[in-house]
């Protein structure tokens, strides 16, 4: 997967995306001075009746995320060059 194609971004969570299937990722970013990769978030169950997903270890469900949601029709490289590796 080299491109993404966003179709929604959530206000107040500038850095997690969803596409156009419904898959929640999560952009590369810097939060607390840890960097974070970009990755797919994975559904979870709060108390097993909400599903929801963990940002920045709190617990959103999908009600929030729906209400929070804007259309936004972007492109992402996802591939991790050369020059980004640490080492």
């Amino acid at each position: 997967m080299d491109e993404l194609l966003i179709k929604y971004r959530f206000q107040g969570y500038p850095y997690i995306v969803a596409d156009g299937k419904g898959e929640f990722y999560q952009l590369p970013h810097l939060a607390n001075k840890y960097s974070k990769a970009f990755r797919r978030l994975k559904l979870v169950l709060n108390n097993g009746i909400t599903e929801g997903y963990r940002i920045n270890r709190k617990f959103v469900s999908l009600n929030q995320l729906r209400k929070l949601a804007y259309i936004s029709n972007e492109i992402v490289d996802t591939e991790i060059g050369n020059s980004k590796v640490p080492f």
